[in-house]
């Protein structure tokens, strides 16, 4: 890797924040319409526990607290920007907003939509099991069905770990420049994974328990979740270089961290070969890590996406056993996850 276009002439600082401020080239699959977005409470009916999960996250407090952080206005300041909560470019990754009135509004911090996607449009249908008929007795083949309407009406569902996983790091890999170079916000949430931040304090695998536990994953899902976060990692990081323009922290990180994801896909696919992944690896190793080669990298990264979703469709954990040695324990979740109140006997 060719690191020598982006020797650092400041040193790295910035602002620890839960979720990274985006650029005006956030990922479209992540883009949210506020005139589509209906809120937490349209969730809140039928996901009880879920809802006491997001209560207890960092996503959630963002709402309240971000603001008040004292290098908040400072930032602010640095960029020419007024409050937070007003500024476009702060509000698509810290807050959840929507219509009301023909007006924007803040509705929460990031909340279900940021994830799921913008509800409008999908929200009724997945909501209904049936004329007359509760949630626990719904057909199986009605659920099918309400679930395939839901994931056509726009909703992102947690199977699809790709696009699930594109609306993490749209967020918590920085892509703006400015706003490490000028700003002092940081490039991105250090140490990022989909495995290591979904399986914490986000956690809420509450459903398909009958709301009586909230567990970890399956040790093949754990797999998945780690390696597509690995791809993620690496298309993110390389949209990311492709913005840097000046010799400065914002590129020489990106770069650096763009190239340490590449090696580490290099290691998953030597302990556990797929075609897949190879294929991923490939366009990756090809690609030239170096300032003002937006146009390489930028299309790299999108074969990585449309390689990275094969990947997520075909792959299953039980191909995966071999990586076991690299993931991450427990003892670097991202937070504590909830546990479900069990009612005394």
């Amino acid at each position: 890797m060719d690191l020598k276009p982006f020797k650092s002439r400041c040193t790295f600082a910035g602002l620890l924040l839960a979720l990274a401020w985006p650029a005006p080239g956030r990922a479209a699959a992540a883009a949210l319409r506020p005139e589509k977005v209906v809120g937490p409470e349209a969730c809140a009916e039928c996901h009880v526990e879920e809802i006491e999960v997001w209560k207890r996250t960092v996503h959630r407090k963002t709402l309240d607290t971000l603001e008040r952080l004292p290098e908040t206005g400072p930032m602010l300041a640095k960029l020419g920007l007024g409050r937070i909560k007003a500024e476009k470019s702060c509000q698509e990754c810290h807050y959840l907003g929507k219509m009301a009135d023909d007006e924007f509004q803040i509705t929460a911090g990031i909340a279900c939509e940021s994830c799921h996607g913008p509800a409008a449009d999908w929200v009724k249908v997945h909501g209904d099991y049936g004329k007359g008929i509760t949630k626990d007795a719904e057909p199986a083949a009605h659920r099918t069905a309400r679930l395939a309407q839901s994931a056509a009406a726009g909703m992102i569902m947690a199977a699809d770990l790709y696009s699930l996983g594109t609306a993490c790091y749209s967020c918590h890999i920085v892509p703006d420049e400015k706003l490490t170079n000028v700003g002092g916000h940081v490039t991105g949430s250090k140490d990022f994974n989909l495995l290591t931040w979904s399986q914490g304090e986000v956690r809420h695998t509450i459903l398909h328990t009958g709301n009586k536990a909230n567990p970890e994953a399956t040790p093949e899902h754990r797999r998945r979740l780690y390696v597509i976060g690995c791809i993620l990692e690496t298309e993110f990081c390389f949209r990311a270089t492709a913005n840097a323009t000046a010799k400065a922290t914002f590129g020489l990180t990106q770069a650096r961290r763009a190239d340490a994801a590449r090696k580490q896909l290099e290691k998953i696919q030597a302990l556990a070969p797929t075609s897949e992944l190879a294929a991923v690896v490939a366009v990756a190793q090809a690609t030239g890590l170096r300032l003002n080669n937006s146009a390489e990298l930028l299309a790299a990264a999108g074969k990585i996406a449309a390689l990275g979703r094969t990947f997520a469709d075909k792959v299953t954990g039980e191909q995966l056993a071999g990586i076991d040695g690299l993931l991450p324990g427990p003892e670097l979740y991202q937070g504590k996850p909830y546990q479900v109140a069990v009612p005394a006997k």
